[in-house]
């Protein structure tokens, strides 16, 4: 079987050979006076389905890495069985807490409430006892937390803050107090006073249910509770993670896209690198009207604020990024790099980037790519997973029901900490 080192050997090697085919389009553009494919990612049909099969390769090599290294991150199992196991303890001692957790010790806390694991620690999460739910076991919602990962890429690059009510509230600089010039002896006239207002971010509710028969739940032969937890996890990932981008603030958390999106006042003549309008996020066009050049990309990125900038990723689909990966700088170097080295992401720009599958794909008048420090984005927890079994609703129709419900809201802290790129010529 090939190890992490191997595939990441292979991307390079085919991030190398698809680099010296853009060279090649563009050594006979050159000479035809057409403009070439590193800038623009227009090539000749007849190479088209070679990049295809190259980058259709290059993404099946990252999702197995992927795959790899959130098994990895996975809790040993077996260990978690044994009796004198302090993750099985807590597990234990929750329970005869009844879900006052209140009651339990730091050390208790980090195996079983979120807000106080280590990263790597995902021994256990709590249900919402209070309400009839139960405490997961460790391998049903450690494997749900992966496929939120996998599918909600958001959560591994926003804030997420655990809340014990109904909604967080953070103070936020409305208004900013002013400075002015003045003249020897003249007198002093008042400042703007600062205003604060607050930013609400309300928690919202996901629902699922799922109907078995008895029959499968009695005689099937195959991993029915894993069936279960991936159907239910990954439409609550998906659910989430496009309220993440698109969602209205609406009975879901507000998205990116539900912001005023308004060009930047660096491509209208205002101040550079700012837009001061409340409530919006600038966009940068990529000066074409269908389409994004090499230019574009590094553009939108020279847009941020310096402070947002040295935290900035950018967010794009992977048709997009199928894209990015025929673009070179002024240098002729790759924009996409692979791996800075075995144990960082892949970059565009020297920055990370995280494909993010609810983002507009390249076309008219599209925002296909974002850019932005995302620890500006909060996620707010309430009840990760509160999972129930209906034996006697459908019992007529000889039917078992899973329901499930989650809480969670996001929203933007700081707007000016965003930008999109717009498919447009101003």
């Amino acid at each position: 079987m090939p190890t992490l080192t191997d595939i990441e050997n292979e991307i390079k090697s085919l991030a190398h050979g698809l680099s010296e085919r853009v060279d090649t389009i563009d050594r006979e553009q050159k000479a035809l006076g057409e403009a070439l494919t590193s800038k623009t990612a227009q090539m000749p049909a007849e190479y088209k389905s070679s990049f295809e099969k190259m980058n259709a390769e290059i993404n099946r090599l990252t999702d197995q890495i992927t795959e790899m290294r959130t098994e990895a991150k996975r809790p040993p199992l077996a260990d978690l069985a044994q009796k004198d196991h302090p993750g099985r303890k807590a597990f234990l001692r929750a329970i005869q807490c009844k879900g006052d957790l209140s009651l339990l010790s730091p050390e208790e806390k980090s195996y079983i409430v979120p807000e106080h694991m280590p990263a790597e620690r995902k021994a256990l999460y709590a249900g919402d006892a209070t309400t009839g739910g139960f405490f997961a076991s460790t391998d049903f919602m450690a494997e749900l937390q992966a496929y939120s990962l996998l599918v909600s890429p958001m959560r591994s690059i926003c804030r997420v803050q655990q809340t014990s009510g109904e909604k967080v509230q953070m103070p936020s600089l409305a208004n900013d107090a002013s400075a002015y010039w003045a003249t020897e002896q003249s007198s002093f006239t008042d400042s703007t006073d600062p205003t604060v207002s607050m930013i609400n971010i309300p928690v919202h509710e996901i629902r699922g249910l799922l109907k078995i028969s008895e029959q499968n739940l009695e005689d099937s032969l195959f991993d029915l509770p894993g069936f279960i937890k991936q159907r239910l996890g990954m439409k609550f990932a998906q659910t989430e993670g496009t309220a993440f981008i698109a969602g209205t603030g609406t009975g879901r958390p507000r998205g990116l896209f539900s912001y005023t999106i308004k060009a930047s006042s660096s491509y209208t003549g205002g101040s550079a690198g700012k837009n001061n309008v409340t409530d919006a996020i600038a966009y940068v066009p990529s000066t074409v009207a269908a389409n994004i050049t090499a230019d574009s990309v590094l553009n939108v990125a020279m847009d941020l604020k310096e402070v947002y900038d040295k935290a900035s990723t950018y967010i794009f689909t992977r048709a997009t990024l199928n894209t990015i990966r025929l673009f070179k700088d002024s240098m002729n170097r790759p924009l996409w790099q692979p791996f800075g080295s075995y144990t960082l992401p892949g970059t565009i720009y020297n920055r990370p980037y995280r494909e993010m599958p609810d983002m507009d794909e390249i076309g008219a008048n599209k925002y296909p790519i974002a850019i932005g420090d995302f620890s500006h984005y909060m996620i707010v927890d309430r009840i990760t997973l509160n999972l129930r079994q209906l034996n006697e609703l459908y019992a007529a129709a000889g039917l078992v029901a899973f329901i499930a419900r989650k809480r969670v809201g996001g929203d933007v802290l700081q707007p000016e900490a965003f930008r999109f790129l717009k498919c447009a010529t101003s």
